[in-house]
């Protein structure tokens, strides 16, 4: 989905940006090339940060239409947990939010 392919761009980038950071990265910088270098890892952190938005925008128009479905699961997971001795309750309670959040999010 475009959801999950947005979040493995996501960790790339940031796996990526990661290693810039590194010493070894920075080592193998001339004196020269560092001013531009820092310059083009801000502007791909920048593009980094517009993503990360545009995905958790994404993620809440989708979550918009079941959020009363999702507050009533949850709702009813709190309920279940306070009798704890149901464990058969607490376990469909269970199942029933993470059906809600997959539809919202693929599994990954």
């Amino acid at each position: 989905t475009n959801i999950q392919a947005n979040n493995s761009l996501i960790n790339k980038m940031r796996e990526q940006i990661s290693r810039m950071y590194s010493a070894k990265v920075r080592e193998q910088l001339s004196q020269k090339e560092k001013p531009n270098f820092f310059k083009e890892l801000k502007y791909y952190e920048d593009c980094l940060h517009r993503l990360e938005i545009q995905n958790l925008e994404t993620i809440l128009a989708k979550m918009k239409p079941l959020k009363a479905e999702l507050n009533r699961a949850i709702t009813s997971l709190d309920n279940a947990l306070a009798n704890i001795s149901n464990m058969v309750n607490i376990l469909s309670n269970i199942q029933s939010v993470t059906n809600i959040i997959t539809r919202i999010l693929p599994v990954v």
